[in-house]
């Protein structure tokens, strides 16, 4: 399990130099459109319906270990020729260019969705339950923490290197990224694979509509579905908007990116631990009823206070992905039955990733469509990304009833989770002015109902 959370480390440096502000800078010099940029965001979620692909191999193969080595290592390095081609032949048009960047977004979704559910089902297998959570929280926060330094370094790097252009730059990203990927993979050379139960006699469509048919796993596949559409509808511009409309600096919004995983690292191991006491449904519910936050600040946010409000508001949001996706993994690992627990990975990831993508694409339309558009709303200039913002804050506020109706019969309360999150760190720093309040108000009184000792 350490060499897992190591590789998930290198993982995230990885992660960083391929999603970067950079690599969206990269894609504006080629001269993006909207529904490109849709097609960036909204592609790599689509893809997942790869992971059917992934399942069903799952449930043939003796061995994961090798199919997911071999697929992940071409994926990564799929980028190389992506981010060189332009620094190399500089004649090549821009509009050609961009079609090779998506065709390589393409070719690295399709690949790494084929290998998710062999890795899934095979390090499910590996982590006892009894800490399920709380492994998978501690690993998220050194993931998160090594995620913040990588994005770090490049915020350096941007701000050091000004008179390199986007297409200058992604070629270095690029490889210190794809030497991260590798060696993240070829240290599982050295993690143990439990015998696959294979079940090579099942019935496609029986295994497909399995989750589905499942009465609790389908709650969570349905909620997980509405909440990827309606969030990947505003965040996969919300880069393009502070790089194109606000005109924040590359290395300023790569520094307010960095934030987003600060709060994670915070919460993510105290989520695992109340998880694993008290169940996964409660702490899903509690995100969500905070999360359509992010998609409002977008509509207030102005070039000159973006990079506080931006830098504040991506750190309490990211403490509350901690939450998010210790709850959404952890129910998905739990809930699954062993025997097709590859394909109840996919139902949830691939379905909710096709919604998502849709969503995104959907986002880019819009914006196409309202490219002109322009109103005054509260003293503020809204454009055609307000409009993608404020439809996300309302789609993702109706998602909070699904999250409610999602079912797990051995939680406990929202109510009994929430008094236990209140008495974990940090969340005891965060109340810790309400509380200093509310002893203040009690002396307060003390002392108004204390005799005066005069007649």
């Amino acid at each position: 399990m350490r060499i897992i959370t190591v590789a998930g480390c290198l993982a995230m440096v990885y992660y960083t130099c391929i999603s970067c502000p950079v690599v969206t800078d990269f894609c504006r010099e080629l001269g993006a459109s909207e529904l490109q940029f849709g097609l960036l965001a909204g592609l790599p979620m689509i893809l997942l319906v790869m992971q059917f692909v992934g399942a069903y191999l799952t449930d043939r193969v003796p061995r994961r270990k090798p199919y997911f080595m071999v697929l992940e290592i071409s994926a990564r390095l799929v980028w190389i020729p992506a981010a060189f081609l332009p620094l190399l032949f500089p004649r090549i048009p821009d509009s050609v260019l961009i079609l090779v960047f998506l065709g390589a977004v393409v070719v690295n979704g399709a690949l790494s969705n084929v290998d998710t559910p062999l890795w899934f089902s095979w390090i499910s297998d590996l982590v006892p339950r009894r800490i399920l959570n709380r492994y998978w929280g501690q690993r998220q926060q050194y993931m998160t923490l090594v995620w913040t330094l990588a994005f770090l370094a490049v915020v350096a790097m941007t701000w050091l290197a000004k008179s390199l252009s986007a297409r200058q730059m992604l070629p270095i990203l690029v490889s210190v990224g794809c030497v991260a990927g590798v060696a993240d993979i070829l240290l599982f050379t050295w993690v143990r694979e439990p015998p696959n139960l294979m079940n090579p006699d099942s019935h496609p469509l029986q295994v497909l509509l399995a989750p589905l048919l499942h009465r609790e796993y389908r709650t969570l596949v349905l909620f997980s579905c509405a909440f990827s559409a309606a969030a990947l509808l505003g965040a996969g511009f919300m880069q393009i908007y502070v790089l194109d409309v606000l005109k924040i600096p590359v290395w300023k919004t790569t520094l307010i990116w960095c934030t987003a995983g600060l709060g994670a690292a915070t919460t993510a191991p105290v989520f695992g631990r109340i998880a694993d006491r008290h169940g996964h449904r409660p702490v899903l519910l509690l995100c969500m009823l905070f999360k359509p936050m992010i998609a409002a600040v977008f509509l207030f946010v102005t070039a000159g206070n973006a990079f506080v409000v931006l830098s504040i508001a991506f750190f309490l949001d990211s403490m509350l992905n901690g939450g998010y996706m210790i709850a959404v993994n952890g129910y998905m690992l739990k809930m699954a039955p062993r025997m097709s627990r590859s394909m109840f990975i996919a139902a949830l990831t691939a379905l909710s990733g096709i919604a998502g993508g849709l969503g995104a694409i959907l986002g880019g339309l819009i914006l196409r469509e309202y490219r002109d558009f322009s109103a005054c709303v509260f003293g503020m200039n809204w454009c055609n990304y307000h409009v993608v913002f404020l439809l996300s804050f309302i789609l993702r506020a109706l998602c909070i009833p699904l999250a409610a109706a999602v079912r797990e019969p051995t939680s406990s309360g929202t109510l009994v989770v929430l008094n236990a999150l209140v008495g974990q760190w940090p969340m005891r720093l965060i109340v810790f002015p309400v509380g200093l309040y509310r002893r203040f108000l009690s002396a307060e009184e003390q002392e108004e109902n204390e005799p005066t000792g005069r007649d």
